[in-house]
């Protein structure tokens, strides 16, 4: 079913190259997170991905995801993170590959993403949300909703040449290479052309415990109901701009305390734990600012709605796995 690796760390040069490295960087943060987090349960969530009988065999898939983890860790595209991981002995260790194991064609890892489909990458992100859980770092008590721009890898500027007149409002869509992608407004003179990432937050732990991608011109509060139906292991308030208001019934059929902030007009009590969930809902914005600013959230790699939720996945997975490990195993501990 899957290719063999080379054991690398067997042989006399291999184990001597790795362990000095490994000493040298054992505070790194790829070396701390193979010591403190088991990534096998993927091979065993993914196995009906493959055909185990037929076909040549395929690339283990914890390799593949650790690749698709580095990649977004270090915000590369497919040919700079081949590249880098066939040069980078450290990132050759962190994947399990040996010096003369080959490494998948860059082809592969959109490929490795279309096997497994948007629920089990998914279920691997849920996953990780359960491990936090389990090493006590999540807290189930708040959570807070909000949605963040991510500009279509379209040249609007190209588009702009097939505009016929000023009243011609659909020259993007005519000329688009990504259909999928629309105009969301963040206010009345500020717009971008691409796609809507909202997310759920724990602000303990800052673990971002659910993921939603949608076209731009979807309203966030549409958002709302996917976003808590995706939390894994449920919460008692919530919290978020007031774009968000008008889900009483559903958040009051789940048990949980609406606390998105109240619009001036409306005259639900403000109750002490209203305004101590408001105070805290700025570290959301931290969230998408270190996803924006490390892991290339604010731009699309793609073309599509699905393979943008995948990249949305996998930076927001990419900063729970910092997280979970900086937890599990502080430097110099």
């Amino acid at each position: 079913m899957f290719k063999k690796t080379s054991s690398f760390q067997n042989s006399f040069f291999g184990n001597f190259a790795y362990q000095q490295i490994i000493e040298r960087h054992k505070d790194h943060l790829l070396i701390r997170l193979l010591k403190c987090v088991d990534l096998s349960f993927i091979e065993e969530l993914v196995k009906d991905c493959y055909c185990a009988d037929n076909g040549r065999p395929a690339y283990q898939p914890v390799m593949m995801f650790k690749i698709l983890f580095l990649q977004t860790l270090y915000n590369q595209s497919d040919v700079q993170i081949i590249e880098n991981i066939d040069t980078n002995i450290l990132f050759r260790y962190f994947t399990g590959l040996a010096l003369d194991d080959s490494l998948p064609d860059r082809s592969l890892l959109g490929k490795f993403k279309d096997r497994l489909g948007e629920d089990k990458f998914n279920q691997i992100f849920n996953q990780i949300i359960n491990l936090a859980k389990n090493s006590g770092l999540l807290d189930q008590r708040l959570r807070l909703i909000d949605c963040t721009a991510i500009k279509a890898r379209v040249d609007l500027n190209r588009c702009q040449q097939e505009k016929t007149d000023d009243q011609d409002h659909h020259y993007i869509d005519r000329s688009t290479p990504d259909p999928e992608a629309s105009t969301g407004h963040k206010s009345t003179n500020k717009k971008w052309y691409g796609y809507k990432s909202g997310i759920l937050l724990d602000p303990v732990s800052e673990m971002v415990t659910a993921v939603e991608t949608t076209t731009a011109s979807v309203a966030d509060t549409d958002q709302l109901e996917t976003l808590v139906a995706k939390d894994p292991h449920g919460f008692k308030r919530l919290c978020g701009d007031k774009g968000f208001q008008g889900h009483q019934q559903f958040l009051q059929d789940r048990k949980i305390i609406n606390n998105v902030i109240r619009r001036d007009n409306m005259k639900i009590p403000k109750r002490l734990i209203y305004h101590l969930d408001k105070k805290v809902r700025p570290c959301i914005e931290r969230k998408f600012a270190e996803c924006k600013l490390y892991h290339g959230l604010g731009k699309a790699r793609y073309w599509g709605r699905f393979k943008i939720h995948l990249q949305s996945l996998l930076i927001y997975l990419t900063a729970n796995l910092k997280k979970l490990v900086n937890f599990l195993l502080p430097i110099n501990t």
